[in-house]
């Protein structure tokens, strides 16, 4: 922070939806960072966006100043009800967050891990390796879902709605037209709704009971807040975990001295996985709006003003990372903000890492050969997650 501001906005054409930002993202990134690491531009409404790995930090770590409870997307996404504990601050914040915390433990994770790979296997039992397979429809999109699916207590047919209704939902905000994505929010809304009411007659040893009868604060949670959870955590539980596992898959089939690597050294993985979610941060960034003013690196921002907080930028940050826009499943330490970070760093992290590390390692045994298509068109859209359209392989 700085204490001379300057009033003379550095405006910028950022747009995190704009596809010609995906295709070009590093450079980008790198241009804010060295020109204009506070910068403000014209889209949404207006908002500044933070690309400096220090400053992105700090704003995550600071939620008293940076808000989440005005929505965390740019152009918010509207969900009819606020969506804790996303868009919460603390000290309410924590009340959330606990709630849904032992769902994603380390036991929590032991318990579902055989769940897991077994899913994984049944996809790949499907894999016509008579021809190249993209690993995004076959595998990828649908696991997160089916899993998260099957944690909440929702029956596993219900995944191909989930995403289906999601997809318009985004693509709905994404265009700033909410009239084009109402039906599908009432739907998901609506399931929402009954599989909530139906666990208040029957309860389950399931997320979707705990939440519907958990304390918040001391009282008793919601309906409001009941639907919000659970909205949030369907939500989060499966577009970011699609991005992790699309990202490793890709930077392994197309690179064969770390797949090599992998093969030799299982122990790897885990590194390959941070490694993964650095480069191309599964959360790209989040929005908060701020509670007073504050001036940043010469720029004054107004209270009320929004702020993209670029955990992608931030993770590409040569002051910070060595060689940043290369795979490096060597580099330590990696304090990367691919999810995050401060209170509300994602609280499904461990799920989307288990579920990264058992496709890696079911991919590795059974197709050890597996290459990118050099035919295929790689295509990768960014926005508020890393989002691979297609993964064509050759098995």
């Amino acid at each position: 922070m700085t204490t001379n501001a300057n009033l003379d906005r550095r405006e910028v054409d950022f747009d995190q939806h704009d596809q010609a930002y995906a295709k070009d993202s590093s450079a980008r990134f790198r241009e804010l960072r060295e020109k204009c690491p506070v910068a403000h531009s014209p889209h949404y409404g207006g908002f500044w966006v933070l690309s400096r790995y220090d400053d992105v930090a700090a704003a995550a770590r600071d939620p008293k100043l940076f808000s989440s409870e005005q929505g965390v997307s740019l152009p918010r996404l509207d969900a009819g009800v606020p969506l804790p504990p996303l868009e919460t601050d603390p000290p309410l914040h924590a009340f959330f967050r606990q709630v849904l915390q032992p769902e994603f433990s380390r036991a929590r994770m032991q318990q579902v891990e055989g769940f897991i790979r077994d899913l994984t296997r049944e996809f790949m039992d499907n894999f016509d390796t008579t021809r190249p397979v993209d690993l995004i429809e076959k595998l990828v999109a649908p696991l997160p879902a089916i899993v998260i699916a099957h944690l909440m207590g929702f029956p596993r047919e219900d995944w191909s709605k989930f995403r289906e209704w999601f997809d318009v939902i985004m693509d709905a905000t994404n265009r700033e037209d909410p009239a084009a994505g109402q039906q599908a929010a009432m739907e998901f809304f609506q399931h929402i709704v009954a599989a909530l009411d139906d666990r208040r007659l029957n309860p389950k040893d399931d997320t979707l009971t705990r939440i519907v009868s958990c304390e918040i604060d001391g009282r008793p949670v919601t309906n409001e807040e009941a639907i919000g959870m659970t909205w949030a955590t369907i939500v989060a539980g499966h577009e970011t975990t699609v991005g992790g596992i699309g990202a490793l898959l890709m930077h392994v089939g197309q690179d064969s001295v770390l797949k090599d690597r992998l093969l030799e050294d299982r122990g790897l993985i885990a590194k390959a996985i941070q490694e993964a979610i650095r480069l191309e941060a599964p959360v790209q960034g989040m929005s908060r709006a701020l509670t007073s003013d504050v001036c940043l690196s010469g720029q004054q921002l107004l209270a009320g003003e929004n702020v993209w907080l670029s955990f992608a930028a931030a993770n590409r940050d040569d002051a910070v990372f060595e060689n940043p826009d290369s795979f490096d499943v060597d580099r330590s330490p990696n304090r990367h903000l691919g999810f995050g970070d401060g209170v509300h760093r994602c609280a499904g992290l461990p799920l989307a890492q288990l579920e990264m590390r058992v496709v890696l390692e079911e991919m590795l045994d059974r197709y050890p050969g597996y290459t990118l298509d050099p035919d295929a068109e790689l295509q990768i859209h960014r926005a508020g997650s890393c989002k691979l359209l297609s993964l064509a392989v050759n098995l």
